[in-house]
């Protein structure tokens, strides 16, 4: 998890790239459920990836982090986030119309 005092240890902020360590710890599905979701909502994948943590901290309090595990701490709070808020998302997608009907858009 090496990272310049620019970069914020889930990555950067300015072009919302994921820090390779974090991302190679994630899965191809959370990285998808990421970029659909960020459009879906208008945020930047690593405002939602923060609020994941965010969240999976706040049941967690006794857990400290540590630089080896923490690609795959967020990969858990990921996993956590989107379980907890599968119903938000599908309500997402029903309500931006038509796309939602599209062959192959009925995936979650």
């Amino acid at each position: 998890m090496t990272n310049s005092d620019q970069t914020h240890p889930l990555g950067d902020e300015e072009t919302d790239q994921i820090n390779p360590a974090v991302a190679e710890e994630l899965t191809p599905a959370q990285i998808e459920w990421l970029t659909r979701q960020s459009i879906v909502v208008g945020r930047k994948k690593l405002q939602i990836l923060r609020q994941a943590l965010f969240e999976w901290v706040g049941e967690h309090l006794e857990y400290r982090f540590t630089e080896a595990r923490f690609g795959d701490t967020v990969r858990c709070a990921l996993e956590a986030f989107i379980n907890r808020h599968r119903a938000d998302v599908l309500l997402s997608k029903a309500d931006s119309g038509p796309r939602s009907n599209e062959p192959g858009r009925g995936d979650v």
